[in-house]
């Protein structure tokens, strides 16, 4: 059967509120090696910034959330690419397109490094490095070692060696610092409307990369766990307000539409479902986001329209005529919803969950209490009583903080994969029928163009994946 990508929607986006232009990079291209990335002069700034940004959240959206999705039981597909997914029948040809994306991205922010160390703008410059660690993150996290130091050369390496995930957060680190003193310097141009993030609003900027620091050094909670808590304790400027979360929002009409909208809707697939674990969990706790979250069963085929189910984690049960489970709804799947890339409630998650490390409950609580209010905000959603429930009141245990945070997380399942992995919460049980033994997967196998096209450096470095078994294996920061 011939695997569909996300991005075989490839097509123009124009933001018309922003009135401004990028070309959605179909994650099926190689790298066209007669380009090299350290002379783009044909490319203005501005587009290359625009097209980044919607790229990223785009992929991030689509391909990025898919697999993470159906692994944490966000997701789970009925049949398809999406029930494979579910099954954890995850092969290097599912992991083709992703790669492809992340790589195009970080060429182009590169491409806006290299400008801007020769005409001096800083500000553009910052706002690159912040995206190039946001996208390096994603894949590193995804996959472990990976290309690094000798990626993003063009033709002049086209074969770069992988570096190893400890080194590679490091050196990530250090470039949000950097990030952060080229925005504050103020030197250059701000992009303004080609920023579709935040307009080129500088403290917007070094909040979203405090933001992203706070983030990363969480992940190191196995290695260092108090090293997230030292930087927490400068103070930094972070996201704090629900209307400075870092999205970009997309238009209303199908040549610019959400990635899941256009996945789940405008394809015609109708294979992807969302997940019976999420869905029942938020119908026992009464939670209130459920009719954002979740799309209920559109038609009355089987006698349950209307109603939010969700399909068991590897269940072939087709539904192809939407009778049985419920989509991914409104607030993340609609024509214009946003992706979104941090947001005010998962910098209080974190912050809950550094306070909880270092048995700071007082301070974990007000977090806490706070990351569910801030989520609620952003959807719109009243509802005094649900943080009083019994079964949602914070009651001094990691479980209960990382079970809100899965929820919430809903709409950046990468991030929960990450947080499954560093924690054990939630506590997910194998679909029945998968590949790897009932063992829920750890990271994902290395593309296969990866494999045929840079199969020494791979071999020389973290070694061919194995189908199945690579699957099960542990990133670096999961030790």
């Amino acid at each position: 059967m011939k695997k569909i990508h996300n991005s075989s929607f490839k097509r123009s986006i124009f933001i018309g509120l922003l009135t401004l232009s990028a070309v959605f990079v179909s994650c099926e291209n190689e790298l066209d090696i007669n380009n090299d990335p350290n002379n783009p002069t044909e490319v203005p700034l501005a587009t290359l910034l625009s097209g980044s940004e919607v790229n990223l959240t785009y992929t991030l959206g689509g391909d990025g959330t898919r697999m993470p999705a159906s692994i944490v039981q966000h997701y789970a597909g009925h049949r398809g690419q999406p029930l494979n997914y579910g099954q954890y029948n995850i092969t290097s040809a599912d992991t083709d397109g992703l790669w492809a994306s992340l790589y195009d991205i970080l060429i182009d922010l590169r491409a806006i490094e290299n400008q801007t160390k020769i005409s001096g703008d800083r500000i553009y410059l910052g706002i690159s490095q912040v995206l190039q660690v946001y996208t390096f993150s994603v894949a590193t996290d995804l996959f472990g070692d990976i290309p690094f130091s000798q990626s993003l050369q063009g033709a002049s390496n086209i074969t770069p060696a992988y570096d190893k995930q400890e080194a590679i957060y490091p050196a990530l680190l250090a470039s949000l610092d950097e990030a952060i003193v080229n925005l504050k310097s103020e030197a250059g141009a701000k992009p303004a409307a080609a920023d579709l993030i935040y307009s080129g609003n500088i403290v917007k900027w070094e909040a979203f990369a405090n933001s992203l620091k706070l983030r990363l050094l969480n992940h190191l909670s196995k290695k260092n766990p108090t090293q997230a808590l030292t930087f927490l304790q400068t103070n930094p400027t972070l996201i704090t307000d629900v209307s400075n979360n870092a999205k970009v929002t997309y238009g209303t009409v199908a040549s610019n539409a959400n990635p899941i909208h256009q996945f789940d809707i405008l394809s015609g697939r109708k294979d992807n479902a969302v997940c019976k674990t999420i869905v029942d969990n938020m119908k026992s706790l009464n939670d209130p986001r459920i009719s954002k979250f979740f799309f209920p069963v559109a038609n009355n085929g089987s006698g349950f329209a209307g109603e939010y189910l969700g399909n068991l984690p590897g269940q072939d049960l087709d539904d192809s005529g939407e009778n049985l489970f419920s989509r991914v709804g409104p607030a993340y799947a609609s024509i214009n919803s946003p992706v979104i890339l941090i947001s005010a409630a998962e910098v209080e998650f974190i912050k809950s969950e550094i306070y909880f490390r270092a048995n700071d409950l007082v301070n974990s609580k007000i977090a806490y209490d706070n990351a569910i209010a801030k989520d609620f905000e952003a959807l719109g959603v009243t509802d005094a009583t649900y943080i009083i429930n019994p079964l949602v009141a914070y009651n001094n245990t990691l479980e209960r903080i990382m079970g809100q945070k899965w929820i919430t997380m809903y709409q950046a399942s990468y991030e929960s994969f990450v947080d499954w992995r560093r924690t054990g919460f939630p506590v997910l049980t194998a679909p029945a029928t998968n590949r790897t033994s009932g063992v829920t997967p750890r990271r994902l196998p290395y593309p296969q163009k990866e494999i045929n096209v840079n199969g020494a450096s791979l071999q020389a470095g973290p070694g061919i994946p194995v189908p199945y078994v690579t699957l099960t294996t542990k990133v670096w920061w999961d030790l």
